[in-house]
């Protein structure tokens, strides 16, 4: 009993020294002095500049702590705020120090706001606070200092970390993104390696890029392994409300047990389900029962999801299906993954069902999949027939290590086979090479009904403001586009035009897109050329030869309007400019030129209107008709060529010819505006009866002026019968001048008069 009395005293007394110890230090140390020190030594250390306004106060027992207020640290040399502190509070338990444990037992900090910055260089304003400048290298030949005994490194064990009324803010310079967490409350239990714990968070992100405006709040439990980085978390509470982008009054939650070990590359989750819904109609759902990712084995149960969407005529119905994964080592397998869509825009339905096995190797970073099969059917009042079907067959297949994924696909669309192969290489800025071939295919049957109005040559109606305001061409994604490949299709229609054998070669880089070569046959001819837009400067191009083709058929299918008939060739070679096709047209600049063997000229009988002048000389009259059908001039040869600026084509060198006719011409052909302004030189053949078979011997070897005026689709042709009655006068006289001085002989066999006979005669007549 002595001996525990004697023990008892002897513990009294050293904790009663070291009471005395602790009151002369706390009653004689003021830590104000050494302010100035500690911000020194930050200076010189960090380049930052350490405010402390606040007092500093210190505490012994039963733990040694510190309290600071009011402290802020500066951006690298600079007076510009880094971060601030209201108050930060610490304390660490003093006995385990004796055994090189530290046990922190709270960490508090209110009024917490830095500002984090990454730079376009990449650089960031926390780098050297992250990493520090490198240790400077031993000299050569140096050994490393011994290390020194019980060289274990000290527990760390915090009881726990209180955050209050927290601001973090982060700009990209780089991405161009940022984003701020404001009202952030975080309350932890105990961490340290092992020991099982809970936290609460709680806060408010705003962004201005991405928008973003959203209330968060988590709520779980925690196990966390210092020595492997492993995380678990148990009873996973995570809710997310507000707006995001597309999302309005958006609400989400997470639920369930996660575990992640990034150094045994493991992955579990368990009773987990994702669920969000928005005010604007969205409702998603995702379960994942259970499943086990690692790189010996892979276990799980059937996954599946859905999303729902009805926004205004939009609305979306799509169930997701993953059957459970079978594994081989780092060979996982899902034998189905499967969607269920159905998708309503205004009138048109689409229904269908894609699915495929998936086979991921983790070791090599792939997934395939093998056999993809798919169904979809379109119906509405604006589809062909109704309804249209589409069935998908094929395989896919990508390589996150190497950064790469390829497909090959065959589509049966209707009456059409569709076979197309792709890949892509580098998925952080894509590069694709494709090739699809097609044995037909109608583009039109697909397409939308043009708008009344939309075809055809008015004046420049589309380019008119209000309701029918041209839509500007959108060529944006042509500047991030990098893709090459072929298309070639056996029979093809678009935009009313039919061709065969076609192959377009296509190259897309640095937002410009070319075509070259393009080929085809069509309307008994053959097309060859290229064709060029540049996104960067709203630019086009195109160089094309028609050759041996009709061009009748070609322009009633390309742009409604009959107004040739022939076959021969056709050269184009165009530039232009605008965001719309109005601009454009008002912008074209080039040349063309036509060459027509055997054809005629619609709505217009040159040598009849000839013949109804004719008939008025004399009564200074003119004649107008419109085009009319059925009219036409026939040629055996027409040639023409265009100079063509600023929307505006002008020919002056128009050459036709016919057993009637004799055609020449000049004039202007406004494409922008829709409208020509031409005047075609038309000659009658001396000896010709006419198309209708009757004498026009009095205007024969006469050249008459014809003015062709108006839209494409409603010329106006006028002849100036009183210009022709004076070419009619200035012919009869010439013929009678040189019959009478011509100095031959009279039918009666006498000798022609003199010059006087002569004009006496022919003005007695």
């Amino acid at each position: 009993m002595k001996a525990l009395k004697y023990l008892l005293w002897g513990v009294g007394a050293l904790v009663l020294v070291a009471i005395v110890a602790i009151a002369i230090v706390a009653a004689t140390f003021d830590p104000e002095k050494y302010k100035p020190e500690i911000v020194q030594l930050v200076k010189e250390k960090t380049g930052r500049t350490l405010a402390i306004d606040g007092k500093i106060g210190l505490t012994f027992f039963p733990k040694i702590g510190a309290a600071v207020d009011q402290v802020s640290l500066s951006e690298p040399r600079s007076d510009k705020v880094f971060a601030r502190v209201g108050e930060a509070r610490v304390a660490v338990a003093l006995l385990p120090l004796l055994s090189q444990q530290v046990i922190v037992d709270r960490v508090t900090l209110a009024g917490l706001a830095v500002d984090l910055v990454r730079y376009k260089d990449g650089r960031t304003n926390f780098d050297d606070l992250a990493g520090g400048a490198p240790a400077k290298a031993d000299a050569p030949g140096k050994a490393p200092p011994p290390a020194e005994k019980g060289g274990a490194a000290p527990v760390i064990d915090i009881g726990g970390i209180a955050l209050k009324n927290a601001s973090i803010g982060w700009r990209d310079e780089q991405a161009g993104t940022e984003l701020r967490v404001s009202k952030l409350d975080l309350e932890t239990g105990r961490i340290a390696s092992g020991v099982p714990g809970k936290l609460s968070l709680s806060g408010h992100v705003e962004g201005a890029e991405p928008k973003l405006n959203l209330d968060l709040a988590l709520d779980t439990g925690y196990r966390l392994d210092f020595q492997t980085q492993a995380v678990a978390l148990s009873g996973l509470d995570l809710k997310a409300s507000g707006d995001a982008p597309g999302l309005a009054g958006f609400e989400a939650t997470a639920k369930g047990d996660l575990a992640l070990d990034p150094k045994g590359q493991r992955v579990d989750l368990s009773g987990f389900a994702l669920s969000a819904k928005s005010k604007d109609g969205l409702e998603a759902r995702v379960s994942v029962p259970k499943l086990a990712l690692s790189p010996e084995s892979a276990t799980s149960q059937a996954i599946d999801g859905t999303v729902k969407l009805a926004r205004g005529e939009q609305a979306i119905d799509a169930k997701l299906a993953l059957a459970a994964v079978e594994a081989r080592g780092k060979q996982v397998e899902f034998s189905s993954l499967a969607a269920d869509v159905n998708l309503k825009q205004g009138a048109l339905a689409v229904q269908g069902r894609i699915a495929t096995p998936v086979a991921l190797n983790l070791a090599q970073s792939q997934v395939r999949l093998p056999k993809i099969a798919g169904d979809l059917a379109l119906a509405g009042p604006d589809v062909p027939g109704g309804s249209v079907k589409l069935a998908l067959a094929g395989s896919a297949a990508a390589d996150w290590a190497r950064q790469t994924a390829q497909t090959d696909l065959t589509a049966k669309l209707e009456d059409s086979t569709i076979q197309a192969k792709a890949a892509v290489t580098n998925f952080a800025a894509p590069a694709i090479s494709f090739d699809v071939a097609a044995d037909k295919l109608n583009v039109d049957r697909y397409l939308p009904p043009k708008q009344a109005g939309a075809a055809g040559g008015g004046a420049g109606g589309a380019a008119k403001g209000g309701a029918g305001a041209e839509q500007p061409i959108d060529l944006s994604a042509l500047k991030t586009l990098n893709a090459n490949g072929s298309v070639r299709i056996g029979a093809l229609t678009a935009s009313n035009v039919k061709a065969q054998n076609v192959r377009v070669d296509v190259r897309a880089a640095g937002g410009r897109l070319d075509v070259n070569p393009m080929s085809a046959s069509l309307y008994d001819g053959a097309l060859a050329g290229a064709a060029s837009v540049n996104a960067n400067t709203n630019t086009f191009a195109a160089r094309q030869q028609l050759k041996g083709v009709s061009i009748g058929p070609l322009l009633r299918d390309a742009a409604q309007q009959d107004l040739l008939e022939g076959r021969g060739n056709v050269n184009l070679d165009v530039t232009s400019a605008g965001n719309t096709v109005s601009a454009i047209k008002r912008a074209l600049n080039g040349a063309a030129n036509v060459d027509l063997r055997d054809g005629a000229i619609k709505g217009v009988d040159i040598g009849g209107v000839l013949r109804k002048a004719q008939s008025l000389i004399g009564r200074g009259a003119a004649v107008e008709e419109q085009s009319q059908g059925g009219a036409r001039t026939d040629f055996t040869s027409l040639s023409a060529s265009f100079v063509i600026k600023d929307g505006v084509a002008r020919n002056d060198d128009l050459d036709g010819k016919s057993p009637l006719l004799r055609l020449g011409g000049a004039g202007i052909i406004d494409i922008g505006a829709g409208t020509v302004d031409y005047t075609v030189k038309a000659t009658l053949a001396a000896t010709a009866k006419g198309q209708g078979g009757r004498d026009v011997s009095q205007v024969s070897g006469i050249t008459a002026p014809v003015k062709v005026t108006g839209p494409f689709d409603n010329l106006k042709y006028r002849v100036d019968v009183g210009a022709l009655a004076t070419d009619v006068a200035k012919d009869t006289l010439k013929r009678e001048l040189e019959r009478r001085l011509g100095g031959g002989q009279q039918q009666d066999g006498q000798q022609g008069g003199g010059v006087g006979d002569a004009l006496r005669g022919l003005f007695r007549r």
